[in-house]
């Protein structure tokens, strides 16, 4: 074996081992920022973890149309949608156990799913994205997230602080009672907490995406030798590097448990990337982007796509039977791409 070959291979095994550990980092904040702003775990998922860790599919878009090949980012989009929904999902659920769906994320969950399922047939029926497309894709992430946070979040932030403000009452009365002066000032505290943990959680999204940065510059330089098409390597090489943070992320969070962190970072990272990423790649790019050429990706998603809706009516979680059939469709959709698509 070339002695720069083994390095390259050394340098990403360390890269995923960072990874993995600055995944977990990010995990216990953002539990712990969920409970002092009293929001839910899967609008976390779905909304700050699945933003921050889609800065490398963003970042690849940005470059790859100053450099004129447009292809290699949307493909990369499109497969990092293809590897969330079946490798990072597969894979967490086939080590760490099924993910139980709550009754009051369930609906949010299938919404949210076939709104990104509909802009994804979108794409590939109409086979080009132009600035108008782009502008209405990035309007239904909003539209969407707008919706979430309406709907669900924000009825329960309202019900914690009621909650909240019963507790503080309480804790002040048995102060007063048992002579301890006047009231203190939490405020400066609270405050003070605040602003560590999200100044941590954000630290350690930085160490993620650093980590992923590492692991898909060494995966490239491994693979660079490889004969295959700019579409081709957005859609396998790229998508698989970028989908890095989200899967890292994901297992780290049923290590622990934490079955909405884990579904929310999966599921808002599929319709992050397939309505804001695409929406704003089409729009910087000026031109009209081809997409046709990328429908062989469509079977493979809306197969993702269907096992997991079917696995959140019917069985109410998404069990590792479920989980070995996301796992085979993305082999098969590896295997494909690699050996018949050029």
């Amino acid at each position: 074996m070339d002695f720069n070959l083994m390095l390259f291979f050394i340098a990403l095994f360390m890269s995923l081992i960072f990874l993995w550990w600055a995944g977990g980092l990010s995990v216990n904040y953002s539990i712990q920022m969920a409970d002092i702003f009293n929001l839910n775990t899967l609008f976390i998922g779905f909304v700050l973890i699945s933003i921050s860790t889609g800065l490398p599919e963003l970042s690849i878009a940005i470059s790859s149309t100053l450099r004129g090949v447009q292809e290699v980012s949307v493909g990369d989009i499109l497969g990092s949608n293809v590897c969330d929904l079946s490798l990072v999902l597969g894979l967490a659920i086939l080590i760490y156990g099924s993910i139980k769906i709550d009754k009051k994320e369930m609906r949010d969950s299938l919404i949210l799913l076939f709104v990104t399922a509909l802009s994804m047939g979108a794409i590939f029926f109409v086979g080009r994205l132009n600035s108008f497309t782009g502008i209405i894709f990035i309007s239904i992430y909003f539209i969407s997230i707008g919706w979430l946070w309406l709907t669900s979040t924000k009825k329960e932030i309202l019900e914690e602080e009621k909650i909240q403000e019963k507790i503080k009452s309480e804790e002040l009365q048995l102060d007063v009672k048992a002579g301890r002066g006047q009231r203190q000032k939490p405020g400066r505290a609270s405050r003070k907490k605040k602003f560590l943990i999200v100044l941590k959680f954000l630290g350690s999204l930085v160490l993620v995406l650093g980590a992923s940065e590492l692991a898909v510059h060494f995966a490239i330089q491994i693979t660079n030798k490889l004969a295959l098409s700019l579409k081709t390597i957005g859609a396998t090489i790229f998508a698989v590097g970028t989908s890095l943070p989200e899967l890292s992320l994901s297992l780290n969070a049923l290590k622990q448990k934490q079955y909405s962190l884990a579904l929310g970072n999966a599921l808002g990272s599929v319709l992050e990337q397939g309505t804001l990423l695409i929406g704003i790649l089409a729009v910087i790019s000026g031109n009209s982007i081809n997409t046709a050429n990328l429908r062989s990706l469509a079977p493979f998603m809306f197969f993702s796509f269907f096992i997991i809706a079917f696995s959140i009516i019917k069985r109410k979680k998404i069990g590792r039977i479920e989980a070995s059939l996301l796992l085979l469709s993305f082999l098969s959709f590896l295997i494909y791409q690699i050996f018949w698509v050029r």
